[in-house]
């Protein structure tokens, strides 16, 4: 029996999978999981989860999502980051439902 996390039928559908043609050979992505980080981290939402989710819910898939762009935007300094709705209509705003995490 394992321990390990499975994602979930919404993770499947917010992290599809991918084959990365610019490799030799290709390589193959799984579907419902964060591939930005080894081992690759499954998504965890439910369909009550905001689009995009940036882990309220508890996924660590979409955490680090949001954690990625945090970190794109400037909002991580000395003191602790806060996140505020503001931070978050942000993300949203640019993530929009529209567009699909493919990490």
């Amino acid at each position: 029996m394992s321990d390990a996390i499975e994602p979930t039928q919404e993770g499947l559908r917010r992290f599809p999978g991918y084959v990365d043609e610019g490799v030799d050979p290709p390589q193959r992505y799984a579907a419902g999981y964060n591939h930005s980080f080894n081992p690759a981290i499954p998504c965890t939402c439910t369909p009550d989860c905001k689009v995009p989710c940036a882990g309220e819910c508890g996924c660590e898939a979409c955490k680090m999502v949001f954690a990625e762009y945090a970190n794109i935007c400037g909002w991580f300094g000395p003191e602790p980051f806060v996140v505020t709705e503001e931070h978050l209509q942000q993300y949203r705003d640019a993530l929009g439902p529209a567009k699909r995490h493919r990490t």
